[in-house]
């Protein structure tokens, strides 16, 4: 069976238009305290991107200290480019 030729045009586009679409966040697991897990990618060193206070731990208030990342920490992970990974935050 023969496509329309708008139906066609219309599948380009949408196909062509999802090359430049941002990754959607992705949940990772800590490898340990600088690597991540995504799957089977595993991401550490250069590649991955994360803010001081997730390796470093921080004071909530007088009585609170969040702990810095560690082994096991689910995290929200975006792929910014084919190369760089950046943590956004631990979930809980």
């Amino acid at each position: 069976m023969q496509m329309n030729p708008y139906e066609e045009i219309l599948n380009v586009m949408r196909t062509e238009g999802k090359k430049d679409n941002t990754a959607p966040i992705q949940i990772g697991i800590m490898a340990d305290a600088s690597s991540c897990k995504i799957g089977k990618l595993i991401l550490s060193g250069s590649d991955l991107l994360m803010a001081e206070h997730l390796k470093t731990g921080y004071q909530k208030d007088n009585a609170t200290f969040i702990e810095p990342l560690k082994s096991g920490d689910r995290v929200a992970v975006y792929r910014f480019s084919d190369e760089l990974y950046i943590i956004l935050e631990r979930l809980v």
